[in-house]
């Protein structure tokens, strides 16, 4: 049971602190998108977009889908959880 709670620990740490840099970048790209003025454009089609960036005359701003970057921190968990395990077994 402690192995288990302790692999639920590493799993949320990992999740959390990934999606907290995905968050923090995705809230710098505006600065840099205005300085370097970056025409408008869209990451990802559908349900599953992750950044639209519009860089027009009326104004400009950023938006972003928090599922794909949910998703994405979820994966990077998952696999640095396996990770982890791959490295105890050998030991």
């Amino acid at each position: 049971m402690r192995n288990k709670t302790s692999n639920l620990k590493t799993w949320l740490s990992l999740s959390a602190i990934t999606f907290l840099i995905l968050i923090i970048i995705f809230l710098g790209l505006p600065a840099l998108f205005l300085l370097l003025r970056v025409p408008s454009f869209a990451i990802g089609d559908g349900a599953l977009w992750i950044l639209r960036w519009k860089n027009e005359a009326d104004g400009s701003g950023i938006s972003f889908n928090l599922l794909p970057l949910l998703i994405i921190a979820i994966v990077v968990g998952l696999v640095g959880l396996i990770i982890r395990s791959q490295r105890d077994h050998r030991r």
